[in-house]
């Protein structure tokens, strides 16, 4: 998600390490130090970006001289006009590297002699006895040679204090608080299979999330059970809750009774005089297509830690042909498809969940929807590439943001308005039609 106010441009943490001229495990280090940006997941692969100006401004504050080296300019650091060969002591150099490590006191001088001895430093322009004019009574350097070291690209790994403090490593950053899950992670340990299994999602979702940028690290072949519940409860909070709701319902009862009872404000209109359905009325019944109806006669029963959490389609009455209980398949539907359900009633559509709170304007991309969408109403998230398919068919509003629309905040791939998505969510009730996109 990019949120509303993020109406500058965003880096990826590749980007970053570029525009500062680091490697990449320097950003990674980076994103660990306290106040350092947060960033958010977007595009392919949700990558994580932040927002470029809240990065210049940490690295000014913090780190000065790797700020300096993302900046357009050959003086980053305001050091004073002059002449490439005016002359320069070192006592000078002293003070200018104080600037661009942002002390207000000038560098001990024994720092820059250690410099000059490890040939770190370049050596002096002009040094006594060199028969040039003006002669000098001790080593100078050209304001050139100064500045362009001063400038130079920095390589260390210390963050610089203020105030002539020494440089030292920062402190360990202090994590924030992660909430405990309801139930305990039934292994320590958890691979791709086990991830997709416990939040009820498809293997293809576990793996992106298992790239994702900050996801806990691998052993090789799985991952520590306790910290991808730790990050699911940050980073997929509503995949989280799902899978704590499965977890609490495990004893009984279901997850459609708000669909249920909404439902049951009204007797459904009969479905003729036998009150049986063939397989070509089921859809029709409903308001759904034709196909919608003969898929759902194939779904089977689905379990989970010995638990029914998918009930199955009811069996014919007849099998030549085919006919269904119209009760039967009424109750399948109240459950099953509660959405569909509330159209069918005409009592508005039900969500098992409710929408999270946001703003209207937040961007939200194809994973965002689906997982938000899925969410509200089936209790787990959609794969994407149904979201996509949608988009693809025109059976969803084309995305308000699309890669290099040319405008701010930059986004990596389609995103849409929070407040288009709730739309969608609001007023799909299981037709399934295609619309024209307008």
């Amino acid at each position: 998600m990019i949120p509303a106010d993020a109406d500058e441009e965003v880096l990826t943490s590749e980007e970053i390490a570029r525009k500062y001229k680091v490697d990449l495990s320097k950003v990674a280090y980076w994103s660990d130090a306290e106040g350092f940006p947060e960033g958010w997941p977007s595009g392919p692969g949700r990558t994580l970006v932040r927002v470029a100006s809240e990065v210049d401004d940490w690295l000014r504050t913090n780190l000065p001289v790797f700020w300096a080296q993302g900046q357009e300019s050959d003086n980053p650091y305001g050091l004073e006009e002059g002449k490439p060969k005016d002359l320069v002591s070192l006592e000078r150099i002293a003070e200018f590297e104080a600037k661009a490590l942002g002390r207000d006191e000038p560098i001990p001088m024994a720092t820059l002699r250690g410099y000059r001895s490890k040939k770190s430093m370049p050596e002096a322009d002009r040094n006594p006895g060199d028969g040039l004019r003006p002669e000098v009574m001790r080593p100078m350097w050209f304001r050139q040679t100064a500045y362009d070291w001063v400038n130079r690209p920095r390589k260390s790994m210390r963050r610089q204090k203020k105030a002539g403090a020494r440089a030292e490593a920062p402190a360990p950053v202090e994590r924030r608080p992660r909430e405990q899950a309801s139930g305990p992670v039934a292994s320590t340990r958890v691979d791709v299979d086990g991830i997709a299994a416990r939040y009820a999602i498809t293997l293809p979702t576990a793996r992106r999330w298992t790239e994702t940028e900050n996801f806990p690290l691998t052993d090789g072949t799985d991952y520590d059970a306790a910290a991808v519940d730790a990050w699911v409860w940050s980073e997929r909070r509503r995949a989280w809750e799902a899978a704590q709701r499965r977890s609490a319902t495990s004893a009984g009862g279901s997850v459609g009774a708000e669909g249920a009872t909404a439902g049951a404000e009204r007797e459904p209109p009969a479905a003729g005089a036998a009150g049986e359905l063939t397989l070509k009325e089921i859809g029709p019944r409903y308001g759904v297509p034709v196909p919608t109806g003969e898929a759902w006669s194939r779904v089977e029963a689905k379990g989970e830690d010995g638990r029914i959490v998918r009930r199955p389609f009811p069996d014919p009455l007849r099998t030549r042909p085919r006919v269904w209980d119209q009760h039967e398949v009424d109750d399948w539907v109240r459950e099953a498809r509660p959405h569909v359900w509330a159209s069918f009633m005409g009592t508005g559509p039900v969500l098992l969940n409710p929408l999270p709170e946001g703003d209207p304007r937040d961007l939200l991309d194809v994973d965002d929807f689906a997982e938000i969408w899925g969410i509200a109403t089936r209790g787990a998230p959609l794969e994407p590439g149904t979201v996509s398919a949608y988009h693809n068919r025109g059976q969803i509003p084309y995305a308000d943001r699309t890669p290099d629309d040319g405008l701010s905040p930059r986004v990596l791939s389609y995103h849409w308005y929070r407040e288009t998505v709730y739309d969608v969510i609001s007023s799909r009730r299981g037709k399934g039609n295609k619309r024209p996109r307008a």
